[in-house]
């Protein structure tokens, strides 16, 4: 019997859209709502960073495998309206208001898809539809005011310009009914062959997705200088060699294989955009020097003569996108294979060489990396803020497949002994099991198997163990089912080699089910042991006076922060939160640490609370720590709107109470790497919108002063837009290429807590 796990995971985790097809036409329709959370979790990632398009395919995809989550369709009518495509969001939307009649997410959602439309009496009834399940959001109002005095002053133009035409309505007519009934999706009559549009949809995403980050990764890889070094050490001991590059680091090692004396390369590109990339990285590194040698004749060729003689000067190289021919069919004497993650073999590198090697071509004499050397360790979960115990959290850090571990030695405790799990040979590959015993240094549950390795690149060696100086390559982390283990016992395991797969086995195997993971930021901001420091201090100082308040936790999480409030001598918090698995994990964990009976965690979002259902009285403080990278991001201002109105007191305080926006603008660009003009791999790095980073680890130069965007007063602040022009002076020259912005928190006018936004 297939085990669908390792299937799906290999789809998820290979690079080759033929063997995602093949995996993950092998699995049952019940598991692909496995892939939810990672679905998820790529598409919101794709629509932070612009790319649209990939988020539409995402969330299209998360719709087919839970049509019944509302969440799912707000999301695509959002991306949607981003797009331009204002009638397929009205329609979409409308679905949302099918799927939660009783929230307002829908009818705002319709109302945004009308203006878009221009169709403002339609938005104008959405919106009041909106506001009958919100009641005295202000925002809705003055919105509704806003585009009824549109419509007025319309009315009057039509009026002015057309005197004998009858005046229009301004009253608006019904929102249409859409009648869809979900049960659909479960009719016996549907062949189970539908579920294959899915899966295609689903490796259609991937594929999408992949070819998305694939410059990225390599961008990634190429500013690590120990990655940049022992490949260069590698490259080196070329001279003389017919090279081939299965995938050449955007043509930035192929160039530097020829500064090093090799006589051709060949690069092979997976995604076109990869060959599009390296076409013009090549064609810009010999321009210059066909220049200097024919200056004086360029201007008297045909443009015919000029591409051949061009040609011809740079034919040391040449470029294969996907199903593009191969020029150049003589022997290569060396295969390189530089796309490499964490997952060691999830990239494809052993079905690389064995297509290269198909139809007859015989092996080259050399492949890079020839060899990797495993090792491997079980784990178990900690938390640095010792504080509480965050225990239940531990079944939630789960992926299909091996996760990068880019977590400090803090946030996890090595149970066993390092072990050599054995040597991997790419060019005589074939898969193995291999039975480890691991010494058992220290007791506890194992949650984890976290693994990595050493590349041999010949007269060059390179590792991403944990704490290695390697940067763009993380050790690799497998989950487990919990196992507990004893202090000078062994912990059985079983490592399986796969083609594109290398998996390790507890024994017994793990069999908890789990359909939810915790996205990637939420580990460490948990540990982030300045915030907690911080708002333990502000908690202590604000209850201080009067340890009887009423606390409300906006967006309470795992209710670490309710904890402390109520630790810090709060009477009462009460604590709401969406996500039901994290709610279901924070109820255990405040029960775990005895504070059930001062914290109760609700599950919903603040703007559906009510007084007496959800608070007894309105709240005295209102505690929050809804903040993306943007600060105002995930909506804060919203729900503090709505708070006011109905959940705080008129004296209510708030935790933070204040908080500013600054930047700076900086320069953030490569222009060369080694010998290579790398100017036009800069574009790779751009991003329609913000993205996440960390600037301690940023290649970046400032070009104007740090200042301040905004500012807000989170006891007034409101979510109407507002816009500011700034006129900045340079404070040295250079190309603009970017605004890095963060923001401070403030407990009255005291900064007590700051933020960079990474």
């Amino acid at each position: 019997m297939d085990n669908w796990s390792s299937d799906l995971g290999a789809a998820l985790a290979s690079g080759d859209p033929e063997y995602m097809k093949a995996m993950l036409a092998r699995v049952p329709k019940e598991v692909l709502h496995m892939a939810v959370p990672y679905l998820d979790q790529m598409a919101k990632r794709s629509e932070k960073e612009g790319k649209f398009d990939e988020a539409l395919g995402g969330y299209q995809q998360l719709i087919q495998v839970a049509p019944g989550e509302p969440r799912h369709h707000a999301s695509l009518v959002r991306v949607l309206l981003k797009l331009n495509r204002a009638a397929d969001a009205l329609a979409e939307a409308g679905r949302v208001v099918e799927l939660a009649p009783q929230d307002d997410t829908g009818y705002r959602l319709q109302a945004e898809a009308c203006e878009a439309l221009q169709e403002l009496p339609r938005a104008v009834a959405a919106y009041r539809e909106a506001l009958r399940r919100t009641p005295g959001d202000a925002a809705l109002e003055a919105r509704i005011h806003a585009l009824e005095t549109e419509i007025r002053k319309q009315a009057v133009l039509q009026q002015a310009l057309n005197p004998d035409a009858s005046a229009a309505p301004i009253d608006s007519p019904p929102l249409p009914k859409l009648a869809f009934d979900p049960a659909l999706f479960n009719d016996p009559s549907i062949p189970s062959s539908f579920d294959a549009f899915r899966v295609d949809g689903l490796k259609q995403h991937l594929w999408r997705y992949s070819a998305q980050m694939s410059a990225r990764s390599a961008l990634a890889r190429l500013d690590d200088p120990v990655w940049r070094a022992a490949w260069d050490a590698a490259l080196s001991t070329l001279s003389g060699a017919r090279i081939v590059f299965q995938g050449s680091e955007l043509g930035v090692f192929a160039l530097r294989a020829l500064h090093h004396g090799a006589a051709h390369a060949l690069c092979l590109e997976t995604y076109p955009p990869d060959a599009r990339t390296v076409t013009g990285m090549v064609q810009k590194h010999f321009l210059k020097p066909w220049h200097a040698q024919h200056a004086a004749l360029i201007e008297g060729w045909s443009e015919q003569e000029r591409r051949a003689s061009f040609e011809e000067f740079a034919s040391a190289i040449d470029i294969a996108a996907p199903g593009g021919k191969v020029a150049d069919e003589q022997a290569a004497d060396c295969l390189v294979l530089p796309q490499i993650d964490h997952t060691l073999l999830g990239t494809g590198i052993v079905r690389a060489i064995r297509q290269y090697c198909a139809g007859g071509r015989p092996a080259p004499a050399r492949i890079l990396p020839a060899k990797a050397t495993v090792f491997a360790m079980a784990v178990e979960w900690a938390y640095p803020d010792s504080a509480y115990r965050l225990e239940p959290l531990n079944r939630l850090r789960w992926s299909l497949y091996p996760q990068a571990l880019d977590l400090s030695p803090e946030f996890w405790n090595a149970l066993t002994e390092p072990v050599r799990v054995g040597e991997i040979d790419f060019a005589n590959f074939s898969e193995a099991k291999w039975d480890l015993a691991l010494p058992v240094v220290r007791s506890g549950k194992a949650d984890a198997i976290v693994f990595w390795f050493e590349l041999d690149l010949g007269v060059a060696q390179v590792s991403n163990a944990p704490g290695s100086a390697l940067q763009c390559i993380k050790p690799a982390c497998q989950y487990t089912d919990p196992v507990a283990v004893q202090a000078g016992d062994v912990f059985a395991l079983r490592a399986r080699v796969e083609e594109s797969r290398l998996h390790f086995e507890t024994q017994p195997p793990a069999t908890l089910p789990r359909t939810h993971g915790l996205p990637d930021w939420y580990v460490p901001m948990l540990g982030d042991r300045r915030r907690n420091d911080a708002y333990r201090d502000a908690l202590a100082r604000a209850l201080a006076p009067d340890r009887g308040q009423l606390v409300l936790d906006i967006g309470a999480s795992c209710g670490l922060l309710s904890m402390m409030a109520a630790r810090a001598g709060a009477g009462r918090v009460v604590g709401c939160e969406t996500d039901s698995a994290i709610l279901k994990a924070g109820k255990e964990i405040v029960a775990l640490n005895g504070l059930d009976a001062q914290v109760a965690l609700v599950g919903k979002d603040c703007r559906q609370m009510n007084i007496p259902d959800d608070l007894p009285r309105r709240a005295d403080l209102a505690l929050f720590e809804l903040f993306d990278c943007s600060l105002i991001g995930q909506g804060i201002l919203h729900f503090l709107a709505y708070a006011r109105e109905h959940l705080l007191s008129e004296t209510a305080r708030y935790l933070p109470a204040a908080a500013r926006i600054r930047a700076m603008v900086v320069e953030y660009r490569l222009d060369r790497i080694w010998d290579i003009d790398a100017s036009l791999l800069n574009p790779s790095r751009a991003s329609l919108s913000f993205i996440n980073v960390d600037a301690s680890r940023l290649d970046y130069r400032p070009l104007s002063a740090p200042f301040d965007v905004f500012a807000f007063d989170f006891a007034s602040a409101g979510p109407a837009p507002e816009q500011k022009e700034l006129r900045l002076a340079a404070t040295a020259p250079g190309s603009a290429g970017g605004v890095l912005f963060w923001f401070d928190l403030a407990r009255r006018q005291l900064l007590d807590l700051e933020r960079s936004a990474r």
